[in-house]
């Protein structure tokens, strides 16, 4: 692929296989954007191959679209995108005091679906 200048934005950046994809992009010559619920992950990703932090969350519109915003300010429209925000809850489905919480469950959907 030929990404040298191109912009790009990765979710779920700070850490983990966000991290990596953003490491990799960069090395090929992309302007990374690191999107992370966790600014300060964020930060550190991003200083690491000279990028652009995004702090906010996937699965709020406002918050997203002002992300994107800043991104597309500060290196143009993006022409990739890589979703890895992702989460789970660490809880049984039905556990002995009954079913997980339907909120638990939502909070999933929104991040992984829908984020």
């Amino acid at each position: 692929m030929k990404l040298d200048g191109v912009a790009a934005i990765v979710t779920g950046g700070g850490s983990g296989l966000g991290r990596a994809t953003a490491e990799a992009l960069a090395a090929m010559g992309a302007k990374v954007a690191v999107f992370d619920l966790n600014p300060a992950a964020a930060e550190e990703a991003a200083k690491g191959i000279r990028g652009l932090a995004l702090a906010g969350d996937v699965a709020d519109e406002a918050s997203a679209s002002a992300a994107l915003a800043k991104a597309a300010a500060a290196h143009g429209a993006a022409r990739v995108l890589v979703n890895c925000a992702g989460i789970g809850v660490a809880k049984r489905v039905v556990g002995r005091e009954g079913p997980q919480p339907l909120a638990d469950f939502e909070k999933v959907i929104r991040v992984n679906l829908v984020g």
